[in-house]
C-alpha cells in the first residue's frame, strides 16, 4: 500500500518535508534496523539505552522509505544527506503504541486470519503456551508458538531475546507463517510486553490468566501495577474473544469478578476448584499426572508426563482455553498425552542414578514454592535445592526466596544465578537472610554454580530429590556484562558421570 494509506487515520504529523513529499509503496513496519527490508517504515523508539532516532540513517541505508519517531525533529543534516533527504520524517506522541496497529495494517492483518491464543501470569506461561500449541495441532490447526523458549512454526524457529517480541516483529512472523499454512498462534504475553504496547494491534480469540505472585517489582513497583499490566491483555480480545481465568489464585478471582461486568457468561471460562473447568481425582506421581477434567461440555480422562500440582493448574488452564475455543475433547486429551517435558520446567535429568534430578526455571518466590511443594508431594523424598536470585532485577524477592527454600528444602544450597552487573556474593547475602529467618541450619553457600550442582549430586542419596532452579532452559550465565556458556542440564550430566561413571552416560 502507499505510505499515505498506511498512515491514514493515525495521530501522526509530518515533519520533513513539511509539504509535498513522495508517497512510496510500503511493504512493512519495523522497530529494529537489523530487520528492515526495502520498503519498510522505520518506527524509531526511545529505549532505556538508546534513542533509535540516531539509527534512522542506518534504517534508510537498509531500505526504509519513511521514519516515524517521537517529537524532537529529524537528526541534524537529515535533509542535506543525499539518501535520507528524500525520506519523509513523521512524528507521533507515542510511536511505540502505534507500531503494532501500523504493522497490522501493513502486513494485511494476519491476526484476523488466525485463531489467536495468549497466556499471561507470573508462572506457567511457557508451559500453557506450549500445551495450547500441542492441543491446537491435535485439533488439526497448524500453530505458531511464541514465548521464552523461542518463536517457531513447523521447521522454522527463531531464538528470541525476549518472551514477547515487539509488535511489528510478531505481525511480520504471523504474516509469513500464515502464508506458510499456520491457522493458529499461541503466545506468551509478559507484563513488560503489555506495559510497553508490544501486543497493540493484535486481537485474541482467547486470553488466559494463570496466577500472580511477586516478580518484576523493579519495573512495576507493586502488585497493583503488576496486575494492571497483566489485566491489559483482556482489553485486547477480539469482539467475540473469550477469557480463561484461574480462580484458585486471589488475583484471578479479582480478575474474574471484574471481567464478569463486561463479558457474558459464555465468554468467561473459569478454572480451578469449583470452577467451570476443574479436575477430579488427580493422581500425581514421579511418572506424571492422571485424572478427569470436568468442563461445561462434559468430562474426559487425561494423562500426561508433566509433573507436579502446579502443572495440574497448567493443564486446567489449557483445558479452559480449549473449552473457550470449542476444541474437541479428544484433541485436548491427545495434545496433553503427546506433550513431553517443557525444557527447563520441572524437567527430569535421568542417567541411571538412584535419585531424581529436576531442572526448573523458578526464579520468583511463588514459582520456587510451587516447584518445591510439588516435588515433595509427588515424590515423598527429602529435597536438596540449588538456587539463587538474578542480579539487576527485583531485589525485594531475594529474602522471600531464601525463606521459602529454607522452609521447604532439607538442604538448601545458595549459589549464583545470573548476577549480571551485581556482585554475586552481595546477592547471596540478601538471599541468605531469608534462609536464616527460616531457621534451617543445614544450608550451604557455594557461590560457583557449577560447583554447587556438583556438590548437590555428590551428597544425594536414594531418599533425596535434587532440584536445580533459576535458569531452566537457559544456556548462558550473565556475569559482569558477559554471557558465558552455561547449562544446568549439562552440568548435572557431568556431575552424574563424575559420581557414577559410565552408567550415567547418555
Amino acid at each position: 500500500m502507499r505510505l499515505s494509506e498506511l498512515l491514514a487515520g493515525f495521530p501522526i504529523r509530518r515533519v520533513w518535508p513539511s509539504e509535498s513529499a513522495p508517497d512510496p509503496e510500503v511493504s512493512g513496519v519495523e522497530m529494529d534496523t537489523r530487520r528492515i527490508d526495502p520498503g519498510f517504515l522505520f518506527v524509531a523508539v526511545r529505549g532505556e539505552r538508546i534513542d533509535a532516532r540516531t539509527l534512522a540513517r542506518q534504517a534508510v541505508e537498509a531500505g526504509a522509505v519513511a521514519v516515524l519517531a517521537a517529537p524532537g525533529g529529524a537528526p541534524e543534516g537529515w535533509a542535506e544527506t543525499p539518501r535520507s533527504g528524500g525520506v519523509p520524517w513523521f512524528e507521533a506522541d507515542d510511536p511505540r503504541a502505534l507500531a503494532g496497529p501500523l504493522a497490522a495494517r501493513a502486513f494485511g492483518h494476519p491476526e484476523r486470519e488466525l485463531t489467536m491464543a495468549a497466556v499471561t501470569g507470573t508462572n506457567g506461561k511457557s508451559t500453557v503456551t506450549t500445551l495450547m500449541a500441542a492441543v491446537l495441532e491435535a485439533a488439526g490447526r497448524p500453530t505458531a508458538c511464541f514465548g521464552t523458549l523461542g518463536y517457531r512454526f513447523r521447521d522454522e524457529g527463531v531464538k528470541g531475546d525476549r518472551t514477547t517480541p515487539e509488535a511489528p516483529e510478531v505481525l511480520h512472523m504471523l504474516r509469513r507463517w500464515r502464508d506458510r499454512g499456520a491457522v493458529a498462534a499461541s503466545m506468551e504475553a509478559s507484563s513488560h510486553a503489555l506495559a510497553l504496547h508490544r501486543l497493540e494491534g493484535l486481537g485474541f480469540d482467547v486470553a488466559v490468566f494463570t496466577n500472580l505472585t511477586q516478580d518484576h517489582f523493579d519495573y512495576h513497583r507493586d502488585f497493583e501495577g503488576y496486575f494492571a499490566a497483566k489485566r491489559h491483555l483482556f482489553d485486547l480480545l477480539k469482539p467475540a474473544g473469550k477469557a480463561a481465568v484461574n480462580i484458585d489464585d486471589a488475583y484471578g478471582r479479582r480478575l474474574a469478578e471484574e471481567l464478569a461486568g463486561t463479558l457474558s457468561e459464555e465468554r468467561l471460562i473459569t478454572f480451578g476448584r469449583g470452577a467451570g473447568v476443574q479436575a477430579w481425582d488427580p493422581a500425581l506421581s514421579e511418572s506424571g499426572i492422571r485424572g478427569v477434567i470436568e468442563t461445561p461440555r462434559g468430562s474426559y480422562a487425561f494423562h500426561t508426563r508433566l509433573l507436579g500440582r502446579y502443572n495440574l493448574e497448567n493443564l486446567l488452564a489449557t483445558a479452559a482455553a480449549a473449552e473457550a475455543l470449542g476444541l474437541p475433547h479428544d484433541a485436548v486429551k491427545e495434545g496433553l498425552a503427546r506433550s513431553d517435558y517443557v525444557p527447563g520446567r520441572l524437567e527430569p535429568v535421568y542417567r541411571g542414578q538412584p535419585f531424581p534430578v529436576y531442572v526448573d526455571y523458578a526464579h520468583s518466590p511463588g514459582a520456587l514454592e510451587a516447584v518445591l511443594r510439588s516435588v515433595t508431594e509427588f515424590s515423598g523424598r527429602r529435597l536438596i535445592v540449588v538456587f539463587g536470585a538474578g542480579g539487576d532485577r527485583d531485589r525485594a524477592k531475594r529474602e522471600p526466596m531464601g525463606r521459602i527454600a529454607g522452609e521447604l528444602a532439607d538442604l538448601p544450597i545458595l549459589s549464583s544465578d545470573n548476577p549480571r552487573g551485581e556482585d554475586p556474593l552481595a546477592i547471596i547475602r540478601m538471599v541468605e537472610e531469608g534462609v536464616k529467618a527460616a531457621g534451617n541450619p543445614e544450608y550451604r553457600i557455594v557461590p560457583d554454580r557449577r560447583e554447587a550442582i556438583r556438590r548437590a549430586i555428590a551428597v544425594a542419596g536414594p531418599e533425596h530429590a535434587v532440584v536445580i532452579t533459576g535458569k531452566g532452559h537457559e544456556e548462558v550465565q550473565e556475569v559482569g556484562g558477559q554471557k558465558l556458556p552455561f547449562s544446568d542440564r549439562d552440568e548435572i550430566e557431568r556431575a552424574l558421570e563424575e559420581r557414577f561413571g559410565a552408567a550415567a552416560r547418555r
